[in-house]
């Protein structure tokens, strides 16, 4: 009997017959990951959604192993090997793992572009001109911490300036408006 034709890998155009093969398909991966559990003695789960064409209807999801328990112990054990990294062991990646993971490469490799932190000359420098560049880095360290204490120093004189001037001044504050209060006290009882 001659080997059977390899099928293309392309959507089914007829929906009954995607749906039929959708079906077919679904019972044989559910019997694949049930062999495979049981031959390998590891945990095997499945996330399926069906995707509805008809439009206003959900999307339907299976889990396997059905049983809700099994599958919540497998899924939350997979959840939490996910922060655990082991030394030697390959890492599981979801799509948004590998976009991150490469945005990142991409922004440090701009950062170090930009912002250089080794410069090859000074591999060339002597003893006493690396303790001069260390006593240069130093005093700009100290020049800019002051700068920023200054700064802050200013930050908070002008909160307290601008938190003083929006106080309203009551009587206890201002004993002056304390006849205008007592003024305006009588006038609102003898309008009434």
């Amino acid at each position: 009997m001659p080997p059977r034709a390899r099928r293309s890998l392309e959507l089914i155009p007829n929906e009954i017959a995607r749906k039929m093969t959708f079906r077919k398909r679904k019972k044989s991966i559910y019997k694949k990951a049930d062999e495979l559990s049981k031959l390998c003695d590891i945990d095997v789960c499945l996330i399926i959604y069906e995707a509805d064409q008809k439009k206003g209807r959900a999307i339907q999801s299976e889990t396997w192993p059905q049983d809700s328990a099994e599958f919540n112990r497998i899924f939350n054990k997979y959840k939490a090997s996910k922060d655990i990294h082991v030394p030697g062991l390959k890492q599981n990646f979801d799509l948004s793992d590998f976009y991150n993971t490469t945005k990142k490469e991409d922004v440090d490799q701009k950062f170090e572009n930009l912002y250089p932190t080794w410069d090859d000359r000074i591999d060339e420098f002597s003893q006493v001109e690396l303790i001069k560049l260390i006593g240069s880095l130093e005093a700009k360290i100290q020049a800019s911490s002051k700068k920023i204490d200054s700064m802050e120093q200013n930050r908070n004189v002008s909160k307290a300036e601008e938190h003083h001037t929006n106080q309203v001044p009551d009587q206890q504050t201002c004993p002056e408006f304390g006849a205008f209060n007592m003024i305006s006290n009588n006038t609102t009882t003898s309008t009434l």
